[in-house]
């Protein structure tokens, strides 16, 4: 055979394989596509949420209370809604549970008997939250408006899941509603632009719409490392340039949480070593710097340097004591080289860590003194902990019970809910087994 024709087809076969890697390399989605998919469900979550009709109904009823427009059936929800203040935060007998159910019933009859009408009304229509708790008090930022009080409620209920998981009727809903509200607009502090993204990005990754997070944690990153020092506020003592480092190694912590997600370990590794460095600068070491270095010494099989990192980090006082014993195992197994510990996971890491964060930082009051200061925070957190508290409430009352009690058939109250009502059937069932089973006299 002739050489110049093994040639030929040596040339024939190579130009098939670079035609096929084309065609294959265009069937992957992007991760723009991805994350425009992942975006398109938050919106149907969003439209589709039942958990959402009562959550907007009780904002309604408080911003419009005593308004002029406001209305006719906002003065009984009202009514309902104040009945609530005087429940204890936890029953302790049966029949105080079920007196509470009852309570949480009757509001939740009445927000749906007055849907129709809620419908047809937003709440941005009426003052700020705000301005209803605290009429005679400053706004609690510069420029403070509607925009910010929906990014400032978000971040509250990514606070309270974070510091309390399994326990409550998850905010997702919740979280998704408000940061869609929240559009940073053009006088806003240029910190406080860019921490909506954060927030997003959180909130995406606590969701798994991961994609859709490294977008927002992307553009968080890019526009903060654009900002000069100077455009940061000096914060409780601390300089420009040091609350520059500060959010920065925040944000590289959040997007390598999500990388890992996405099994991007090496970009992660990247994030995290960014992030310690910031650190560093500001002579931080708490639980987050420890489980750092352990996963950069794990990663470049430095295993006994790892688990001296989760040694460190099995004895802070803010890690529960599950937790201390899987970390002291997962140092064990280090230090016989073991791999794909729990500890290095994502989804486990974040659990630990947040729980330990918030409790070294006094829990979600305690982050709010430090953010607002103490009289500032005891007025916001008071009025959030009781809509919490309503929240969690009417979370554990089954949809099934509020069309009964309004004398509707089942069908129009699963129209409500859509999509969501078969996932909202089971979190319900949950919730009021936890319910039950914490009530019994002790």
């Amino acid at each position: 055979m002739s050489p110049f024709r093994n040639v030929r087809r040596r040339s024939h076969a190579a130009a098939l394989s670079l035609v096929l890697l084309a065609v294959l390399g265009g069937c992957r989605k992007s991760d723009a596509e991805r994350a425009a998919e992942e975006r398109a469900k938050i919106e149907e979550k969003i439209r589709d949420s039942y958990t959402l009709v009562p959550y907007r109904a009780l904002k309604l009823t408080i911003r419009a209370e005593g308004q002029p427009h406001a209305p006719e059936e906002i003065a009984a929800l009202w009514k309902a809604l104040e009945a609530t203040r005087a429940l204890p935060d936890k029953a302790v007998t049966q029949e105080e549970a079920r007196q509470i159910a009852r309570q949480y019933l009757d509001l939740g009859v009445a927000f749906y008997k007055a849907k129709k009408t809620l419908e047809k009304r937003d709440e941005d229509e009426f003052p700020l939250l705000w301005t209803r708790w605290s009429p005679d008090e400053p706004p609690p930022f510069l420029g403070y408006d509607i925009g910010q009080e929906h990014a400032l409620l978000a971040a509250v209920w990514l606070l309270l899941d974070s510091a309390d998981r399994g326990n409550r009727v998850p905010a997702t809903d919740l979280v998704f509603y408000e940061l869609s509200r929240a559009m940073p607009q053009p006088t806003w502090d240029p910190t406080f632009r860019v921490l909506i993204h954060a927030s997003r990005g959180l909130a995406f990754c606590e969701a798994k719409y991961h994609y859709a997070a490294e977008e927002e944690l992307n553009a968080f990153l890019s526009e903060a490392e654009a900002l000069p020092p100077a455009a940061f506020p000096g914060y409780r003592g601390m300089e420009p340039e040091q609350t520059r480092e500060a959010l920065l190694a925040t944000g590289y912590f959040l997007r390598a949480w999500n990388r890992m997600a996405l099994d991007r370990e090496r970009a992660a590794e990247d994030d995290i070593e960014r992030a310690l460095h910031s650190l560093e600068k500001l002579g931080v070491e708490n639980e987050l710097t420890w489980w750092g270095w352990a996963f950069i010494h794990f990663r470049r099989e430095r295993y006994e340097e790892s688990a001296a990192s989760l040694d460190k980090l099995a004895a802070s006082p803010y890690v529960g004591e599950k937790e201390r014993q899987e970390i002291h195992a997962c140092a064990q197994e280090l230090r016989g080289h073991g791999d794909r510990l729990p500890i290095f996971l994502q989804t486990r890491a974040a659990i630990i860590l947040g729980q330990a964060l918030i409790a070294r930082a006094g829990g979600p009051e305690g982050i709010l003194v430090t953010v607002l200061g103490p009289e500032r925070a005891k007025e916001v957190y008071s009025p959030l902990a009781w809509l919490d508290r309503v929240r969690q409430g009417m979370g554990e009352v089954s949809p099934e019970q509020v069309a009964s009690g309004a004398g509707d058939a089942l069908d129009a109250a699963r129209a409500v809910g859509g999509k969501g009502w078969q996932e909202l059937k089971w979190k319900v069932k949950a919730a009021i087994s936890r319910a039950t089973a914490g009530s019994d006299p002790k």
